[in-house]
């Protein structure tokens, strides 16, 4: 830290999971000015939740305690090639307290990469926007809002993950996200859907360009995600490897009778969302027990599944990134509702 420090104005992508968080991501890492943090934090509440634990942090001893636990975490060792991120010779000099931490960590990748702003994606963050935003005050947090028919189809291709309650966690989680950045106001909270997105990306990468105060750059509209559909789409599918639609697939995916259970729980956030549906007046939620025992189920399903992939070398995720998962999972679960 050079000169005065200057107060943070991170980029925080937030959504349902399977909403397309990586895929913008993906496109705002692309910009001159914004890194792309390239993994989910996931603990920035729980270390919120942590802070008083760390006693006064004017008192060298704390601050420093503060600072190795932060850089030591995996997902920053993970991202700087498998070791702790080096503390800075002038940590003492950072304002006292979690958000000078995390982002003179933040910086430390972003300015290695030559940019001067940083965004972080975790979708679950979207649980935890106030609490975020009285962290880091000067903070943008895009909400991108996906049809949750199309959430739940993605969570059962890939992970098996029971489409009732990914539809229940996706009305929940929507909701409340809306909620709580809407009480933050335009200036810092923006909700863009992820059609939208997907249809015109042009168009809605300039308002997320123009919300984030930063100016337009055709970078942005190049993307590693092969969704987005554009005029140039020739010589894109060339590059990408071939653009496809990736909207309405629940509607072949599902099964009438699966179909209309989901929208029996979801209808009528469908519809406030501009989602057709059969259901919109529809809200009818799932007992705690059967969460429990769906959940419970997914996770081991999708733990195990991920060891006998390692074990078959069909993944090079490490071991010790693996196997701190459940922690991860536990200390989520702690702070996350839904």
């Amino acid at each position: 830290m050079k000169g005065a420090y200057k107060e943070p104005e991170p980029i925080f992508v937030v959504g349902m999971n399977g909403s397309g968080t990586t895929m913008l991501l993906d496109n705002l890492g692309r910009h001159p000015t914004v890194y792309g943090f390239p993994k989910e934090t996931r603990l920035i509440p729980y270390l919120i939740a942590q802070q008083e634990s760390f006693g006064d942090l004017h008192h060298d001893a704390n601050f420093q305690k503060l600072w190795r636990t932060v850089l030591r975490l995996n997902v920053f060792q993970q991202v700087n090639n498998n070791t702790a991120v080096p503390l800075p010779e002038n940590w003492k000099d950072f304002p006292r307290n979690l958000a000078a931490v995390l982002d003179g960590v933040f910086s430390y990748f972003s300015q290695q990469a030559g940019k001067q702003r940083w965004c972080e994606k975790t979708p679950q963050h979207v649980q935890h926007i106030r609490s975020i935003a009285r962290l880091f005050p000067h903070a943008k947090f895009i909400h991108i809002i996906r049809d949750g028919r199309d959430c739940a189809a993605s969570f059962n291709r890939r992970w098996h993950r029971t489409p009732e309650l990914t539809i229940y966690r996706w009305k929940n989680i929507v909701r409340n996200g809306c909620s709580q950045g809407l009480q933050l106001g335009k200036e810092h909270y923006m909700e863009i859907h992820y059609e939208e997105l997907t249809t015109d990306p042009s168009n809605g990468l300039s308002q997320v360009c123009n919300f984030l105060g930063i100016p337009f750059d055709p970078a942005v509209l190049e993307s590693a995600q092969p969704y987005l559909q554009t005029e140039n789409t020739e010589s894109l599918q060339m590059e990408a490897g071939g653009l496809q639609p990736n909207s309405g697939k629940w509607k072949s995916y599902f099964n009438t009778k699966t179909r209309k259970s989901l929208e029996k729980i979801c209808g009528s956030t469908l519809a406030q969302h501009g989602y057709t549906t059969d259901y919109p007046d529809s809200d009818i939620n799932i007992s705690w027990l059967n969460r429990r025992y769906w959940n419970t189920k997914d996770v081991l399903v999708q733990y195990f599944r991920e060891i006998i992939l390692k074990l078959g070398g069909k993944i090079d995720r490490p071991w010790r990134v693996i196997l701190s998962k459940p922690f991860t999972a536990f200390r989520q679960r702690r702070q996350n509702k839904y």
